[in-house]
């Protein structure tokens, strides 16, 4: 922790989400008119980040108002991971080796639906499904806190990151075979890495830390993730030849092995 003074955590926290708007309304342009490849990652990162600083401040601003505020949220993050999984399905599937025309041609039909998908994206942010619950965060936190909800930073930190590190006990011993738990486990990576992030200058320097390592399972499990994914959609792709649904069956169940075995080692560690 450093020794500076630390603010109010209703402060700490305001400040978070008005950053943490202005980054998520500069990728809206991005997004809608397609200007570069990452927009849609961009904005997901800001939208992941600010769902969870909203969480953790259910308590200071008020749980109905936080509420209403991230379901509105939710929704285009929602809308937009849609896209993304489809976005990463090609890059998976591409990636495992197989060469088959089918599969080529099977992922060229199945581009049609990431554009549908970019194209509801789109439509969403020409709404204003981002900029109306902008709106109401920015004038939520113009309004004063109660004096009985404010709290000092570094207690408020404390135990938020103790929340989230009881969330990944709960999972961690979770079997690789269990495909909805581990899941769920890295959902939990991922909240203690924000989490240790968001709070980084008010945390002791060992509790600072977890940070990298939650990061680095969150990636490892979100391999495997993906690899679940795929494997799901290749089960339910009619239009392929058993042969190559076979193979490619085959491959993701292969680096889906050598992915575990990162993990566990990792883990192990």
């Amino acid at each position: 922790m450093t020794s500076r003074r630390l603010p109010a955590t209703h402060v700490f926290l305001a400040k978070q989400m008005r950053d943490l708007s202005r980054t998520l309304a500069a990728t809206i342009p991005r997004v809608k008119e397609r200007a570069d490849d990452e927009a849609i990652h961009d904005m997901r990162v800001a939208l992941r980040r600010l769902r969870v600083v909203l969480k953790l401040s259910r308590s200071i601003f008020g749980r109905f108002h936080v509420e209403a505020i991230r379901a509105t949220f939710t929704r285009v993050h929602r809308a937009s991971g849609a896209l993304r999984d489809e976005e990463v399905l090609e890059e998976t599937l591409s990636g495992l080796g197989v060469e088959a025309p089918e599969l080529a041609a099977w992922i060229a039909l199945r581009k049609k639906r990431e554009d549908a998908l970019r194209t509801i994206v789109e439509k969403r942010l020409r709404a204003g499904d981002l900029k109306r619950p902008l709106h109401a965060l920015g004038a939520l936190l113009s309004l004063p806190v109660a004096p009985k909800r404010r709290r000092p930073l570094a207690e408020f930190a404390a135990s938020s990151v103790e929340r989230a590190q009881k969330g990944v006990e709960l999972l961690r011993d979770t079997p690789a075979e269990n495909v909805e738990a581990l899941h769920l486990l890295r959902i939990a990576y991922k909240r203690l890495r924000y989490t240790t992030e968001i709070f980084h200058d008010a945390l002791p320097i060992d509790v600072a830390a977890l940070a990298e390592p939650s990061a680095r399972f969150q990636k490892r499990l979100g391999t495997i993730h993906d690899l679940d994914v795929a494997r799901v959609v290749m089960d339910r792709a009619r239009t392929l030849p058993p042969w190559v649904k076979a193979n490619i069956l085959d491959a993701i169940a292969k680096q889906r092995q050598e992915a575990v075995e990162l993990y566990l080692r990792d883990q192990a560690r």
